[in-house]
């Protein structure tokens, strides 16, 4: 009985051992970045890059080898000089480059940086001013804040199966019509493939709403946006738009897709699925009768076609609503598509909170609470889903559906510890994850009790949670293991990691806390 006892204990260690993520390598110490954006790469050669894109001082650029090795720490000083009202659109591979997309507004005037860093020596090969929009004065700054006018934007994504990239540059102040969104594709050599202006036929929608790109290779750019008029601008017309852009075409194909009419589409994220060439679409609608909450769909797309070859509104399942006492109210973050062709769909629960002190000085706040992650079939089929515990408050912020979705690709902004809240989503070789920094005081509370909600992070750890098994809510561990003491804390910078599938290796920034003394490394993960 004690031997099958023993060899019971062996058994369930060796299976817990295995279950936890296995650090594989670690880089220096150096200190902790608090501002800025920040990110990490890993490259087709082997080499793993950690970029800090400061306010002020410029980038700062690590690179490791293949062997995890230390080779380059420098610096590097572009000519836009310091940021200011700055948002880093992309940060990605290009033939063994790194390229970084970056929106500064100077004087009210919307302008996108291309940066070119050699991926080998962290060197500046080539930094241009590809785009400018439209100056934003008084009178349209009026019209964005008390009329449904989109904000000007520039927009940029990267086919993940290739060196190719597109840029959407939205002017909504634009008074002619067919000039309102122009796309442009970009190849492996950084050079234009495509570049031609969405038309409306017979100018027909006074307004447009970007919703999502998807780049497909070199060969088509599928752009999703929301077309509208209201009463005072030539009636009630509206409608869920497809502009293709073709390679080599001097126009973009226009397509309607006989969207809901009484659907207004406010919020999506599109991605392209590789196995069976559609586009998934996660959106959030209202009525057109003024309904005052959010209506998450899920809409699969041909893009050959252009045709909607599937609909239907999403909500969570009867499991995850009755699993507690307070029903599930969250909204969609983020869309993944899976390796075998399935997909992901990520919702979160937010609460957008305001604060007037004694003194009359105000603040915002966003409180991030339980998620619900669904897979569904190639086809849109439901598969299972789970529900996840969580509460972080994210201070000086007011958050939106799919604010997830709007960084990926490009770098997280470093704020008072904000950066550290929030989630990630990983697919990994053998099954998936959900990962987030949370205090161990939360451990006992997953399945029942209130949470403690995180305000400031340095008691907090991080957890990863293996999307498996029947449970509603899936069993968590820390990455890291557990601490030796209460006073010790690891947490991850989720936000900036990075996963390379075919090696299977997850890259993080690690904080240590230990006894009050704090460092960062990057440090390589097998999940």
């Amino acid at each position: 009985m004690k031997k099958a006892t023993l060899l019971f204990l062996l058994i369930l260690s060796s299976v817990i051992v295995k279950a936890q993520f296995k650090q594989v390598a670690e880089g220096p110490v150096f200190e902790e970045p608090k501002e800025g954006f920040a990110k990490i790469l890993q490259m087709k050669n082997g080499n793993t890059i950690f970029i800090h894109i400061a306010i002020k001082k410029g980038i700062d650029i690590q690179i490791y080898d293949a062997n995890h090795q230390q080779t380059i720490a420098t610096n590097i000083t572009p000519a836009y000089g310091k940021l200011e009202y700055a948002s880093i659109d992309g940060v990605f591979e290009i033939n063994s480059d790194v390229v970084i997309m970056i929106t500064q507004i100077d004087s009210r005037t919307p302008m996108l940086y291309r940066l070119i860093i050699d991926g080998k020596t962290g060197n500046l090969k080539n930094e241009q001013k590809i785009a400018q929009l439209d100056k934003v004065g008084f009178f349209k700054g009026y019209a964005l804040y008390f009329g449904d006018v989109p904000m000007p934007d520039f927009f940029v994504r990267k086919d993940p199966a290739s060196d190719n990239y597109a840029v959407v540059m939205f002017n909504s102040f634009e008074s002619d019509r067919s000039k309102v969104m122009e796309i442009v594709v970009y190849g492996a050599d950084n050079k234009e493939i495509s570049r031609a202006y969405y038309s409306s036929p017979e100018e027909k929608y006074k307004y447009l709403r970007y919703v999502d790109m998807a780049v497909l290779g070199s060969g088509k750019v599928c752009v999703l946006a929301y077309g509208f008029n209201t009463r005072s601008s030539g009636g009630k017309e509206s409608e869920l738009i497809l502009a293709n852009l073709d390679k080599g075409a001097k126009s973009v194909d226009f397509t309607e897709l006989n969207f809901s009419k009484d659907m207004i589409v406010y919020w999506g994220i599109t991605r392209f699925n590789p196995i069976t060439k559609s586009l998934i679409l996660s959106a959030v609608v209202k009525g057109d009768k003024g309904d005052k909450g959010y209506t998450p769909i899920l809409a699969i797309i041909n893009p050959f076609d252009k045709k909607i070859e599937r609909f239907n509104v999403i909500a969570p399942s009867d499991r995850i609503n009755q699993s507690f006492k307070k029903a599930f109210t969250g909204l969609p973050e983020n869309l993944f598509i899976n390796d075998d062709g399935t997909f992901t769909i990520v919702s979160e629960e937010l609460e957008q909170n305001s604060y007037r002190s004694s003194s009359g000085a105000s603040s915002i706040s966003t409180t991030l609470g339980d998620m619900a992650i669904v897979k569904y079939s190639k086809t849109g089929e439901f598969i299972n889903d789970y529900r996840i515990r969580k509460s972080h408050e994210v201070y000086y912020a007011l958050l939106y559906p799919f604010y997830l979705s709007r960084r990926e690709g490009g770098a997280q902004a470093l704020i008072q510890g904000n950066q550290f809240k929030s989630f990630a989503y990983l697919d990994g070789k053998s099954q998936n994850y959900i990962l987030f920094n949370d205090t161990e005081r939360n451990n006992d509370k997953q399945e029942s009790g209130g949470l403690v909600t995180i305000k400031g992070v340095s008691g907090s750890d991080g957890f990863y949670y293996p999307l498996t098994g029947t449970d509603v809510v899936p069993k968590r561990d820390y990455v890291f293991g557990k601490p030796d003491s209460k006073r010790d804390h690891d947490l991850a910078l989720f936000a900036i990691s990075d996963y390379d599938r075919k090696n299977d290796v997850y890259v993080t920034l690690k904080l240590e806390n230990q006894h009050g003394k704090k460092g960062v490394k990057v440090v390589w993960l097998q999940p």
